[in-house]
């Protein structure tokens, strides 16, 4: 991956242990001193791995993102809990535990577009609140069903008598803890996610990853570089048009223009300058329609 500037580009923490996105992002923000931080996704406060940071411009980027993600999950079965994992309280437990086989035959079901409910304990809205707050509280309310996407499933491993190691790829969206419920549902038992791992968005692996302390480190002596990466280079995955410094200019003011290039169809476009990245439109009927406009590159220094 290429190099950016920190204030318009993408880092890729490791998430620890114990802590929620949002304390990462405060974290980040109070040792960069940049105060405009987006992020592709939560994750919940067990859980570890890819946590997706963009700053400044870059956070307009973040919506063109891949929505495929990947995890590594450990089901623990023998146990319901009421948020679905290992930090909450046992509702109900036996001795019922599936087979390699069961397990294997039961995910495969899962694979394509299901309709997937969202745990009781999320950041779905009910009536205009949380819904963990009103699980909180002991409310009783009705989550409706979202469509989300399941594209490979497979069982890594059986760890223990009652432990099933899982690995899954997905559409953004998806709830982990959610697949594990309906897994055990399905297989009659009980079950509870105990530990969680995101692997994964697109492109972006663990290679990519860098840990919290150790970014912090490396922005206090100016040596953070090499884990920062460029809007161009993240979003690489999706075609680019070099514009001429005319449109260039035209396209940062909002301009449709006149392209022809029937072969892009309607998807998004990454449109740049020879000095770097300018937004993403679409093309319909031969214009560009800007879609987000990153003011990166000064309009005075397109053809530069």
């Amino acid at each position: 991956m290429s190099l950016g500037s920190l204030s318009n580009g993408w880092i890729f923490i490791d998430k620890p242990k114990g802590i929620t996105s949002f304390d990462v992002i405060r974290k980040v923000r109070r040792f960069t001193k940049i105060k405009k931080i987006g992020h592709s996704g939560t994750l919940d406060p067990f859980a570890t791995g890819v946590l997706a940071l963009a700053f400044g411009e870059a956070t307009k980027s973040i919506q063109f993102l891949s929505s495929i993600k990947e995890y590594d999950f450990e089901v623990t079965f023998g146990e319901t809990r009421d948020t679905d994992d290992v930090t909450g309280n046992v509702i109900e437990s036996n001795d019922m535990y599936p087979s390699l086989e069961s397990i294997n035959s039961c995910i495969m079901t899962f694979i394509g577009t299901i309709d997937q409910v969202p745990p009781n304990y999320s950041a779905v809205k009910v009536e205009g609140q949380r819904a963990y707050k009103l699980a909180r509280k002991g409310k009783t309310f009705d989550l409706g069903s979202k469509k989300v996407e399941i594209y490979k499933f497979q069982c890594l491993a059986k760890t223990a008598a009652n432990i099933f190691s899982l690995r899954v790829k997905c559409s953004s969206g998806t709830y982990i803890r959610s697949l594990a419920r309906d897994i055990a549902e399905k297989l009659g038992c009980f079950a509870h996610v105990s530990s969680l791992r995101r692997t994964g968005i697109g492109k972006i692996n663990e290679k990519n990853l860098i840990s919290l302390d150790k970014f912090e480190e490396l922005v206090h002596i100016g040596d953070h570089f090499d884990y920062v990466h460029t809007i161009q280079d993240v979003l690489d995955d999706i075609p680019a048009v070099l514009l001429s410094y005319e449109n260039a200019c035209k396209f940062q003011n909002g301009v449709k223009l006149d392209f022809d290039i029937k072969s892009l169809g309607t998807k998004n476009v990454l449109f740049i300058s020879e000095n770097g990245p300018l937004g993403v439109g679409k093309i319909n009927n031969n214009k560009i329609n800007p879609i987000r406009v990153f003011n990166i590159v000064g309009k005075r220094d397109v053809d530069k």
